[in-house]
Order: structure tokens, then sequence, then C-alpha cells
């Protein structure tokens, strides 16, 4: 299925519409070499054989909560790199932060990099001194969409998993395959539906899934629609809508002192902490 619907492209392919794009990118970078340089950070630590299947940890003190953080990039580009400025937002709340990297399509199928990143939380749990209070799977694009899958098959992981916090993710991976984006993807509809979190059996923690209302109405439906099946009995799911936010800005909110994302995470782990009593200081 490689032929582009032209709706479908429209919402999923939109990188040329973003100028902005470029100077987003630049702040990122610069302020990631910030946070490398001033936080602890073991980097490039293995969970896999690939030479991508490594992760970058900054820990914030033994026993502390952990969050993972998976970049995006449609699962063909990108790097933890450019994301090591979302430990700096997260650290000084307690946080420990790890971005693990992942085998790329299209050398890579998503099928293999679903079930790779599954390896990380493993890896990080033994990195750390102490195993964590709790921890919270998030990321970014296609970050959220492994963020999802990670949260939704690591039960048993050994450590609580308290929530997942999924920005700008996709759930749904069936549209994907009638656009250009196939080409390195490779999706057929069967492959494309088994690797969509939204079929799969959802875990009794929270979600918050953000997005921007900026997005395309496809990125805000992924969202919505993940959010509705999500919620049931027994489980808060919720839609964080990020007012004049597009799929490029979102994550510029985790350079504010004040960050609406942040904020979020935190107050995820206070709720988890009231519900169980876990990671009390």
């Amino acid at each position: 299925m490689n032929g582009a619907n032209s709706s479908k492209e429209y919402g999923y392919v939109f990188r040329d519409r973003h100028p902005e794009r470029t100077d987003v990118y630049r702040l990122f970078d610069e302020a990631s070499a910030a946070a490398r340089s001033s936080l602890t950070c073991r980097r490039n630590v293995a969970y896999g054989a690939h030479p991508r299947e490594v992760f970058d940890l900054f820990p914030a003190g033994e026993g502390a909560p952990l969050v993972i953080f998976v970049h995006g990039g449609y699962w063909q580009s990108l790097d933890k790199d450019r994301y090591s400025f979302v430990a700096s937002a997260l650290v000084r709340h307690g946080f420990s932060v790890a971005l693990p990297n992942y085998p790329l399509a299209p050398e890579t199928q998503i099928d293999a990099i679903v079930a790779g990143i599954g390896a990380c939380l493993p890896a990080i749990l033994r990195a750390l001194e102490k195993p964590p209070a709790f921890w919270i799977a998030t990321g970014h694009s296609a970050g959220g969409h492994l963020a999802a899958t990670l949260a939704m098959r690591s039960l048993m992981a050994g450590a609580p998993l308290a929530g997942c916090v999924p920005i700008s993710g996709i759930f749904d991976v069936e549209p994907l395959a009638e656009t250009s984006l196939n080409a390195a993807l490779g999706l057929d509809r069967e492959r494309a539906a088994g690797l969509s979190p939204i079929r799969w059996p959802v875990p009794h923690c929270r979600l918050a899934a953000i997005v921007g209302t900026d997005e395309t109405q496809e990125f805000r439906e992924q969202s919505q629609r993940f959010a509705s099946y999500w919620s049931g009995p027994g489980r808060h799911a919720e839609l964080v809508p990020m007012h004049g936010k597009n799929h490029y800005t979102i994550l510029c909110d985790l350079l504010e002192e004040r960050s609406e994302i942040a904020g979020g995470i935190v107050r995820m782990a206070e709720a988890f902490r009231r519900e169980t009593g876990r990671g009390r200081h």
C-alpha cells in the first residue's frame, strides 16, 4: 500500500508547511547541549545489540521516579541527543529521565522497533542505583506511539507504571499506509492494525494524551480517539489540548520554567502517590 491518499498525505506529511521547524530544532540542539553539560548524565548505555539500541540516563537520586522519553521522526529519523533538554525540565522536579534511541526504518521494520524498545526499560532499571518509585512513559509523535506500546506491554517491569503521557502521538497506524511515508515503512493494512495501540488491551494506569490545537485534524483526532479508547472503569484518561501549539512547537513548552507538560507529569505522579502510597519521601 504505497499509493498516497491526498487527504491522508496532507494530514501526516507537513514538514514543508512549517518553516519554523529549522529554528525549533536549533533551539532544541542548543538547550540539549546545555542540559548534557550541566546535569549528571550517563551517555549511550546499551540495551541491545544494534548500535542505536542505547539510551542516555539523567539520574535524580536514589529511588526517584523515572520518566522515559522516546523521540519521534516517523520511526525513520531524528536522535535522542536533540531531546536532552527534556531532562532539564523534569530532573528539577525530582524525576530521573532516560532517553532511548532505536533502530530506524527502512533498515528496521516498525514491528522490530516496537519489540526492541521494550528491551530498554529493564536495561534502564538495571542502570539505576536503586529501583525507581514508579515510572512514566512519554514521547513525541512516533515516540508517542512507542511510549504507548512500551507502557502497554511492560506491566511486569520490576517497577510500577504510573502512567503514559504521549505528546502528539500516533495510535492508529493504518492511515500512514496511505501516505508517502509508507515507502520507508512498508506497511500493509494487517500489519498496521497490529501495530496500533488503539487496538491493544489498556493497562490500569493514567493517560494524558497531549496535542496542540494548531496541529492537523488527523493528529488531533488521533489523541482524541486514544483518550476515549483508554477511558473505562477504574482507568483515568484525559485529552490535554495545548493552545496555539503545532507539531513542532509543542515541545518548546518544556523549555519554559512553568511547563504545562512537566506540570502534567508532576500531577500524574502526585495522583499515583496519593492512590498507592508509593514514592513518598
